[in-house]
């Protein structure tokens, strides 16, 4: 066994309306997942939204807390996992999350999302939601079991499985690590014309009809 490192999950409560309505229908206190290598979330990745202004586009990203609160000044409700593995174990996952990363093919995956509110299931070629990726790279470095997860699990889900390893619950202005971290935040709330975002979104939503292996 190598020298031990410490893994972290992330569960939040974004002020989204899709973000209320999914933990209206779920019935859990959150409605995104993160994951970072760093306790400091200068490594903090996620399957979400590219732009604040358009929700419904997105692909793997990488995260900071001002992606979380929308870049505004009010309460998020955070919990964050430490978990303790070891260096293969976490090699694994990092190898894992930058082969995603490095991959351009993999996209968000809306209409999954989407099937919270419709009550349908979706499996969709390099789509991933954030929980579905959460849940893949802990699966990845053997955290969690192959019978644990699934290609629609939500955050709720995530939360059980991780209980254990609660590391800190509360505010996001509370979790003190990321204090007076510098982060690059100026994509995310970059504004682009109304035509350009609705062109992303066909084009988008073209892609995930196109990948689509099954619905139900």
């Amino acid at each position: 066994m190598g020298n031990m490192k410490n893994l972290y999950v992330i569960l939040s409560a974004t002020p989204t309306i899709m973000g209320k309505i999914v933990r209206i229908i779920t019935r859990s206190a959150f409605n995104h997942s993160s994951i970072s290598l760093s306790e400091n979330w200068d490594e903090m990745y996620s399957f979400a939204r590219h732009r604040a202004c358009n929700p419904l586009v997105g692909g793997f990203v990488k995260e900071f807390p001002q992606r979380l609160s929308l870049g505004k000044d009010r309460n998020v409700y955070i919990k964050v996992y430490k978990i303790p593995i070891d260096e293969n174990q976490f090699n694994e996952i990092k190898l894992f999350i930058y082969n995603i990363r490095d991959d351009d093919e993999n996209i968000y995956d809306t209409m999954a999302a989407l099937g919270i509110f419709l009550r349908c299931k979706f499996d969709t070629y390099k789509a991933y939601t954030c929980s579905d990726f959460v849940a893949k790279s802990l699966l990845m470095g053997n955290v969690i079991l192959e019978n644990q997860t699934s290609k629609d699990i939500i955050p709720d889900e995530i939360e059980k499985l991780l209980d254990k390893y609660t590391f800190f619950t509360g505010s996001l202005c509370n979790y003190t690590p990321v204090n007076g971290a510098s982060f690059d935040t100026k994509d995310f709330f970059e504004k682009t014309n109304f035509i350009k975002e609705m062109a992303r979104t066909f084009h988008h939503f073209y892609s995930l009809f196109k990948r689509n292996n099954k619905a139900c």
